[in-house]
């Protein structure tokens, strides 16, 4: 998984956070509080996720990649809780922050940049809301490869992969733990 994609998965999975800070940014404009924090908020925050979400757009669209590896599907079940899970453990304690003040604004960066450094840096892959609202879904897949070994991987399709069992199925790696179906041969 590259870096650049990776840190564009790791910002889109704080979507709910970000459309959080936009509103209250917004609205303390409105209100008149301190325009200038909030409109370098705002700006970064847009920008950062126009570019997130072409990233993410062009990695995840359906299209043979190098490295994409063929197996067959020998069972799957969805994962369902993931996303929940995510949002109470990593997003709900960021509410925490007053982002229509610079020196908590700072404090945020100093946390997040932290947190996003050492999960780019192992290859965390993030739960993300977005590919949840792009209907992907998330699976937990026993495959077997052409030499008839059975491997353990979590897979994202947008497939409903239940209905798939004996099918050959082409994924690419996004790290060691997760892959994305690619296609279905």
């Amino acid at each position: 998984m590259s870096v650049i994609f990776s840190a564009s998965l790791f910002f889109m999975s704080f979507v709910p956070l970000w459309i959080s800070i936009l509103f209250i940014d917004v609205k303390s404009i409105v209100t008149g509080g301190e325009i200038r924090t909030e409109v370098i908020s705002i700006i970064i925050i847009v920008i950062h996720a126009f570019i997130s979400g072409c990233i993410l757009w062009n990695e995840l669209r359906p299209k043979q990649k190098n490295g994409e590896k063929v197996y067959r599907l020998v069972s799957c079940s969805e994962e369902k809780s993931i996303s929940a899970e995510y949002l109470l453990s990593y997003i709900l304690p960021l509410f925490a922050f007053d982002f229509t003040q610079w020196d908590q604004v700072v404090l945020f960066l100093i946390f997040y940049v932290t947190l996003a450094f050492l999960c780019i840096r192992h290859n965390y892959f993030s739960i993300n809301v977005i590919l949840e609202v792009c209907h992907y879904r998330f699976y937990s897949c026993t495959l077997e490869n052409e030499d008839h070994i059975s491997i353990e991987k979590k897979i994202i399709s947008k497939c409903r992969m239940e209905l798939m069992k004996g099918t050959d199925i082409c994924i690419t790696s996004v790290n060691n733990e997760y892959s994305i179906l690619r296609r279905i041969k």
